[in-house]
């Protein structure tokens, strides 16, 4: 199981948990914390029981144990020191829990261990798809998905629509994509723009300029699934198609990305005479970059 495949455990019934337990220090009985988690409405009612919690709140705290942000010491619920950050009562928790999940879910070893590495697998396939096509929200990309990996798809996990929404979930939430327009409608499209602006920082930590390589390589090394990155490629080994010209171009995902955030004066993009390079991939057209740089906030 994952946060993939257990379609209760979206961000905001984790965060949930989290939060309520962020300003109880001492931890709280899991029967409480199920009680405020579970209002009657939602409970399944029975004539023999009476009335059971539903499974959003177990499953949800299943996985939230799973990758741990929770455990549960003399029979009450608590967040652990990893997942609490330092953070104390009364802080904005919402900034540590999505650290916390940042941490853990983008490092290759700790991911395989609480067993979320699909999702870092299947976020590198919707980087890799059109953000020029959006692809439906709703129908099943089971298929879209074996036409890039063969029968690798199922390591990602989203084998069927719903986990395949659960996925996305988390990646809107984290930064990676966006979703738009309601119900039959609704459609994805990959944007990692919020992503890589909250990395900016420690990727220009000494110096306010650098070669697009060593600017890839940094961002890689906070979110492997971009180029560069070992997840990416990881991924492109299992294409049934090569990349071609993985070396020398950059996604259309990854490249209208760095475009946006030029556009909104936080980075410079320019290519020097003679210096390595990369090709952007604008769908339309095509430039070049040799270095970047951080421009600085509005």
């Amino acid at each position: 199981m994952s946060i993939i495949t257990t379609v209760e455990a979206v961000p905001s019934r984790l965060y949930a948990i989290y939060s309520s337990l962020f300003d109880i220090e001492n931890g709280e009985a899991k029967d409480r914390l199920e009680t405020w988690a579970t209002p009657p409405s939602l409970k399944n009612t029975t004539e023999d029981s009476g009335g059971s919690p539903t499974k959003l709140f177990v499953n949800s705290l299943v996985e939230a144990r799973r990758i741990g942000l929770v455990e549960e010491i003399d029979d009450k619920l608590q967040l652990t020191a990893d997942a609490r950050g330092g953070g104390k009562k009364g802080e904005r928790s919402e900034a540590y829990f999505r650290k916390y999940l940042l941490r853990t879910l983008f490092d290759p070893i700790r991911a395989e261990e609480i067993q979320q590495e699909s999702f870092m697998l299947a976020l590198t396939w919707l980087l890799s798809t059109n953000p020029l096509k959006p692809m439906s929200f709703s129908d099943d990309p089971n298929s879209a998905i074996k036409m890039t990996l063969g029968e690798n798809a199922r390591k990602t996990e989203c084998t069927i629509a719903l986990n395949y929404q659960n996925m996305l979930y988390w990646a809107r939430y984290l930064g990676f994509a966006t979703v738009v327009g309601v119900g039959a409608t609704r459609r994805v499209i990959p944007d990692p723009i919020n992503a890589i602006d909250d990395a900016l920082p420690a990727i220009f930590a000494d110096g306010n300029e650098l070669p697009v390589e060593t600017f890839l390589a940094r961002l890689a090394a906070i979110y492997p699934v971009f180029e560069k990155g070992s997840v990416w490629e990881r991924f492109n080994t299992m294409r049934l198609m090569p990349l071609n010209g993985a070396e020398t171009r950059l996604s259309a995902t990854t490249s209208i990305a760095l475009q946006r955030l030029a556009d909104r004066q936080r980075l410079t993009m320019r290519s020097v005479a003679d210096a390595p390079d990369r090709i952007l991939d604008f769908g339309v057209r095509e430039d070049r970059v040799s270095h970047i740089g951080l421009r600085g906030s509005n």
